[in-house]
């Protein structure tokens, strides 16, 4: 979009359209959507393009009736969603966090059910809802993925020690269905710092 704006008079139908569809597809509203794309025509000093626009309103538009209702929380534990997450991870590592306040991306695995194969949604929901106590007011962001709540937290003693409690609160969990607990921490490195690395989160087997 960027480019087009400094080369061309007007942004072509099929770049908007795929910016809104883009937009859809990581959760984020209509609204905010096209905010963004105009404040982009602001900054850049210029009138904003109403056909680009509406471009970009259909893109959003046929992504959204195309697939699941947008959402940031998980329907099963409460939890964000894996987009709105990794979107999280993306803008710090992108932007930086402020300098006062580092954040660390936690794993906390899980051990799979003992008959083999998924946690229960009624599993699921509890390891939701005693994350979401835990780190209650610690400006957490959880997420549930691969057998394991992924943590995004800033990096302080208070809360590193609630992460502690909160692992020990999913360990006695269901009679101990997600005993034990293995917890993995990783910082998070600006990518102005690492310009070969990809913005990712690590999986867990």
């Amino acid at each position: 979009m960027a480019t087009y704006l400094a080369t061309r008079s007007s942004v072509p139908g099929p770049i908007a359209r795929s910016l809104g569809a883009a937009r859809a597809r990581n959760g984020v509203s209509i609204g905010e959507t096209m905010l963004d794309f105009r404040a982009l025509f602001a900054a850049v000093d210029r009138n904003l393009d109403a056909d680009a626009l509406q471009s970009l309103v259909e893109g959003w538009t046929e992504e959204t009736q195309a697939a699941l209702p947008i959402s940031c929380t998980d329907v099963y534990t409460g939890l964000a969603t894996q987009a709105h997450f990794q979107r999280r991870v993306h803008e710090l590592t992108v932007f930086g966090p402020d300098p006062c306040c580092p954040h660390v991306l936690t794993i906390i695995s899980l051990p799979k059910s003992r008959a083999g194969a998924g946690h229960s949604w009624t599993h699921l929901a509890r390891l939701g809802e005693t994350v979401l106590y835990q780190l209650r007011r610690t400006g957490a962001l959880a997420m549930y993925m691969n057998c394991a709540v992924h943590v995004l937290l800033p990096l302080n003693e208070s809360n590193l020690a609630r992460l502690m409690e909160c692992k020990m609160a999913i360990e006695i969990l269901a009679e101990g269905a997600f005993s034990p607990v293995r917890v993995n921490f990783h910082p998070l490195v600006p990518a102005a710092q690492e310009p070969t690395t990809p913005c990712h989160i690590p999986e867990t087997s």
